[in-house]
């Protein structure tokens, strides 16, 4: 039997890279998934007809994690369709600006967070109260390397990715005792739309000579450790920090 068959899944940044992989890998394992994304229509059009081509109940929701209104609107859209909301991917995340700190531009902190930290802190705020309800639910947060091992010239987004880890194994210890787990997912170099933007030819260099596996990652080779967290098999796993990063952290 797949691992989430007749689960329900509301994926928030799915429409392209490691949150598309995982709204594939849960429909593929049996869930129903809701999409929930800022902008990227066609994206989320075209995501949407490949997840009910695999047979499951899938449809967007328009979210910007920036507002906690929408976040609060798109959990209860998913809860209202599928009558229960099994698993919370909070995936929105943006990247940094690739300079040192004190070149930094004074709006650039609070921008980042409001996306990267606060976004997640919506998510768990509103779909708490439903998952401590039923006694069950799996929240997975989308943090990074960055959070274990930071780097020079993404100070901020090292910031803010810590500060998921952190949040994350916080809110794991209130809910543990209430059938909710809470866990983190920290990816290394990975081959998405964020990646390719990402500082260019010299930083992608650098950062793929730091992976001992030498080579970018697939989004499909991160997705199994959302598949893996939201399944029956990970019900004894909460606070953690599962890290698929080709080497570059090790514990």
């Amino acid at each position: 039997m797949p691992r989430l068959s007749n689960k329900t899944a509301l994926v928030v940044g799915a429409s392209t890279g490691i949150g598309r992989a995982v709204c594939h890998a849960f429909a593929a394992e049996g869930a129903a998934v809701a999409v929930g994304d800022y902008g990227h229509a066609a994206d989320k059009a075209s995501l949407i007809a490949e997840l009910q081509a695999l047979g499951r109940d899938a449809f967007d929701l328009e979210v910007d994690v920036r507002d906690e209104a929408q976040v609060q609107a798109a959990i209860e859209g998913a809860i209202a369709r599928f009558g229960r909301l099994d698993i919370l991917v909070n995936n929105a995340g943006i990247g940094s600006n690739r300079q040192a700190l004190h070149e930094e531009p004074a709006d650039a902190f609070a921008a980042i967070m409001d996306i990267n930290l606060r976004g997640v802190f919506f998510g768990m705020r509103h779909v708490l109260p439903h998952m401590l309800a039923r006694r069950s639910g799996r929240i997975i947060n989308t943090a990074s390397e960055f959070a274990h091992k930071p780097a020079p010239h993404a100070a901020l987004y090292s910031a803010s990715k810590a500060g998921v880890v952190a949040l994350s194994a916080a809110v794991a210890l209130e809910v543990a005792e209430h059938g909710v787990t809470v866990n983190a997912v920290c990816p290394g170099p990975t081959d998405t739309p964020m990646w390719r933007r990402s500082g260019g030819e010299e930083f992608q260099r650098r950062e793929l000579e730091s992976v001992p596996m030498k080579r970018v990652a697939q989004p499909e080779e991160i997705a199994w450790a959302y598949v893996y967290l939201a399944s029956d098999e990970a019900s004894y796993c909460t606070g953690q920090s599962i890290s698929p990063n080709g080497g570059v952290v090790m514990w």
